[in-house]
């Protein structure tokens, strides 16, 4: 019964971690789709000042860059809600397991109290019908 708890306490940990990483993923990913939304801007802005082109071409250049790093987040993100979404079916398995374990457990407990009961009875019986079978010899 442990090991069944164990595997579903290991379970709910593994989810935890992957959730968070999830979140971290997403975190990241709308401060990268901030700051290219904040640079477009910056150099739509400078386009309109006249600065040199070389500095507009480092500039892009840079927004290309943090956007290859968002679309890399992207693919994390897919990689990451997959493992969230077989994780939550090894956790509902485990679950189960869990429950029919428990389930087997209390039977099996409530059988052998019912046996100790019947062989407690019968003890009783048989020191009552020998009791008996004294008293009506002595008696």
């Amino acid at each position: 019964m442990d090991v069944k708890e164990n595997e579903k306490s290991q379970a709910q940990l593994d989810m935890a971690e992957s959730l968070k990483a999830q979140v971290d993923i997403e975190h990241s990913m709308r401060d990268l789709e901030q700051a290219v939304l904040s640079m477009r801007q910056r150099l739509e802005e400078r386009q309109q000042e006249g600065v040199s082109i070389i500095d507009l071409l480092k500039e892009e250049e840079h927004i290309t860059y943090l956007e290859g790093q968002l679309h890399q987040k992207r693919n994390q993100l897919i990689q990451v809600e997959h493992q969230v979404s077989e994780q939550q079916d090894t956790l509902a398995s485990k679950v189960r397991e869990e429950k029919t374990w428990q389930s087997i457990k209390e039977t099996r407990k409530e059988e052998f109290y019912h046996d100790m009961k019947m062989i407690e009875q019968n003890e009783q019986d048989d020191l009552n019908t020998v009791r008996a079978y004294m008293l009506a010899r002595n008696g």
